[in-house]
This record gives C-alpha cells, structure tokens and sequence, in this order.
C-alpha cells in the first residue's frame, strides 16, 4: 500500500521534469540529518524527496481499514547567490527554480489529485520551513509540505512469504559510503 502510493507520488511528481530536467524525486533518507547525506542532497538540488512519517488504521469491518496517510515532501534548492535566491530564484526556472516555485509547482499537481480512479483526493495539510541558511559554499533552502489522504486496507490473505537470503554490505573504515565488501547468505531449511 504504502510503496505503490509513493511510486503513484513519484511519477505524478515526475511531471516537473518536463520544465526542469535536472530535477531529483526521490524517497527521503534521512539526508537532512546526516552530513555526508546533507552533501549529497546539495549535489542533488533542486529536489523533492517523499516520506511517510505517520499512518493512522481506523476499523471499518473484521479484516478492513481505513488508513489515514501523511506523507510529507522534502523541497530543496542552493545557490551560491544568496539565501534570498534558494527560495525565490534569480533567474529562468530551468536554471534556478527557487524552493518556492518547486513547492507550489508540487501544491499544483497534488492538491485534490486521486491516485486512484474514484479513490480519495490529497489533500495539504501542513507547512513548514525546515532549514534556511549557509552550508558549506552554497546557501540551502528545504521546505516541508505534508499531505493526506485516507486509503481502505484490508489484512493480506495467506501465508507470508519466506525469507529465502539476507545481502550484507561492509564498509571499511566505517562511515565509508562505498561498499568495500559484501555477502550474500542462502537460508534454506536444514
């Protein structure tokens, strides 16, 4: 449920690309908390990163719910000018967008937007500044707006499918983002 509603978001947001190539969309992975990740996200920039920090299940019979979503973008853009130019641009949007013009671009295409036909609209919620300021050489803007929508559930059927092997990837000296070595272990019944 919850994966095919952010592939739903991805590729509705994915529209954006077509006024600006450059554009990252993406899930969220904690970059806004992590330095390494926070450098890469400027790299990234402008970006819209999708997360689902809240759902709430309301019974509706035995075996179906209603599951109340918020997911939430994560709107971002640098530039060396300014902290004024991360929110509003300075120039033609295909080269400086501005975190403003990404995140009404965003309200535009998913305000009252259906996922599904004759499913539930979105539906904004909440705003919120996340971060505004200087980080290393280039200014940061990254804006939050939430969203929600209420999807029906119903407990999957069935048993639940075997964990068939675990991939495990080894980073040396620790921190290091680049895989130095891996393993892949086959479980199997003994």
């Amino acid at each position: 449920m919850l994966g095919e509603l952010e592939d739903a978001i991805q590729a509705r947001l994915g529209e954006l690309k077509g006024q600006l190539r450059r554009m990252h969309i993406d899930s969220y992975g904690g970059e806004l908390s992590d330095d390494d990740l926070l450098v890469d996200l400027l790299k990234l920039t402008p970006s819209v990163l999708i997360t689902t920090p809240k759902v709430v299940f309301k019974p509706k019979s035995h075996r179906r719910y209603v599951a109340s979503v918020v997911f939430r973008l994560v709107i971002s853009s640098t530039s060396v000018r300014g902290e004024r130019e991360t929110r509003r641009g300075s120039g033609s949007v295909a080269s400086d967008p501005g975190s403003y013009w990404i995140w009404e671009s965003c309200m535009r295409l998913l305000t009252n937007w259906q996922p599904k036909p004759d499913g539930a609209q979105v539906k904004p919620t909440e705003f919120a500044n996340l971060v505004n300021g200087k980080f290393q050489d280039s200014h940061l803007s990254v804006l939050g707006q939430s969203f929600a929508i209420e999807l029906d559930w119903e407990v999957p059927e069935g048993e639940l499918p075997l964990l068939e092997g675990i991939d495990l990837a080894y980073h040396v000296p620790a921190g290091n983002p680049s895989t130095t070595a891996t393993d892949s272990i086959e479980l199997r019944n003994l």
